[in-house]
């Protein structure tokens, strides 16, 4: 059941408020959860803000060392989850979209999870960032204790507390800036979560997380932390709600620029042409298959289709490749998952997404944004010859 309940919200613990992200409510949040859920997961910063890793918090005192979003630490995450296990995950919006997809497939049990979703305005290929930070901010890693993107710009905090901040469209045209799937990326509110946290819409300086309540399970949780004193909340201003949703809507036009520059060129093509193009693209495939094993809503087995080949077939990696876009053009997500494990730098991740919204434009079904949304072809309810 949908809530959308909007709030603003923060750790009761002034410590934790004043010293955590957006007032500290996603760790409060997360202290609350450690003695009902048998993993409560987040990515923690290991190093630089460049670095982190996968934990699986087993005490209050471990959330002490949460860290807030961490733009380069491209970490798909519902791999972790594990099916008989109670989890409370906090996620980016395609990596919830991959746990809903995985939900549908009975891959992940729906109650045995609580989703906790952070707003995405899009990550960075952590070796590229670090090159930017040298060439276009004159900064080390090791200089920066937090980065941000606000208001068009990717922020540095340094050591010193100062504030180093270029203009995303700038870094781009420069080659810099975030992944090519995440400027494309038009989910940038995790609405399919339980609840959507972040900063878009919050007062400046009041140290508060705008916190979406999307289900009632979410509420329950939320209700539960409030009533256990981690968190408090009050309604949003109706200016900066708007603001919120604004925000929103410019990410949303700038990621329908960058869908035009990235796959409107293939979608010109002629049919010919676009099959030439896709060959040509998929030609310097070296068969290692780490495209499949990175893929969150890929959970076939050995035996899968995509990997069947005849003895005598002399075309094994165009077969795979092309089973693979049809079979995953109604599940895609967008991650570039597939993208950045590549040994030979294919940009596999345009070519899945030109192929799910183009099945996206026909059908109306965008994956992972609902556990009620049944796949068209799983329906049964297309016409013949459709």
């Amino acid at each position: 059941m949908m809530m959308n309940k909007l709030y603003w919200g923060w750790a009761t613990d002034e410590s934790m408020r004043l010293g955590g992200e957006s007032g500290g409510f996603v760790t409060a949040l997360l202290r609350s959860l450690i003695d009902d859920y048998d993993d409560v997961i987040v990515i923690r910063k290991v190093g630089t803000i460049f670095e982190g890793s996968v934990v699986s918090l087993s005490s209050a005192d471990e959330t002490k060392r949460v860290q807030g979003a961490l733009h380069s630490v491209c970490i798909e995450l519902s791999h972790y989850i594990r099916k008989g296990r109670r989890t409370a995950i906090v996620l980016k919006p395609c990596d919830a979209r991959a746990v809903i997809e995985n939900i549908k497939r009975n891959h992940v049990d729906r109650d045995e999870v609580l989703l906790i979703g952070l707003n995405c305005g899009g990550t960075l290929p952590p070796v590229p960032a670090m090159n930017m930070l040298s060439s276009q901010y004159d900064l080390q890693p090791d200089d920066v204790v937090k980065e941000e993107i606000d208001k068009g710009n990717l922020i540095f905090t340094t050591t010193a507390g100062d504030e180093v901040s270029k203009s995303i469209d700038d870094l781009e045209a420069s080659g810099y800036g975030r992944r090519e799937s995440c400027r494309y990326c038009d989910v940038k509110i995790p609405t399919m979560c339980d609840l959507a946290c972040g900063n878009w819409g919050t007062p400046s300086g009041k140290n508060m997380t705008f916190v979406e309540v999307c289900t009632t399970h979410g509420m329950d949780v939320l209700t539960n932390a409030i009533d256990a004193g981690a968190v408090d909340v009050k309604e949003p201003s109706e200016k900066l709600s708007t603001i919120r949703t604004k925000v929103e809507g410019a990410m949303k036009k700038l990621a329908r620029t960058w869908d035009k520059k990235l796959l409107g060129r293939m979608r010109d093509m002629g049919e010919a042409e676009r099959l030439e193009h896709i060959q040509r693209t998929l030609a310097p495939c070296i068969g290692c298959y780490g495209c499949r094993k990175a893929c969150p809503v890929c959970k076939c087995s050995d035996d899968c289709k995509c990997m069947q080949f005849a003895p005598d077939d002399v075309y094994p990696i165009s077969l795979f490749h092309s089973i693979r876009l049809l079979h995953l053009m109604e599940s895609c997500i967008g991650c570039g998952n597939c993208t950045d494990v590549c040994p030979v730098d294919i940009p596999l991740a345009h070519l899945h997404q030109l192929f799910a919204r183009s099945y996206e434009s026909k059908t109306g079904y965008k994956p992972g944004m609902s556990v009620d949304d049944v796949p068209p072809l799983s329906r049964g309810d297309f016409p013949e010859g459709y």
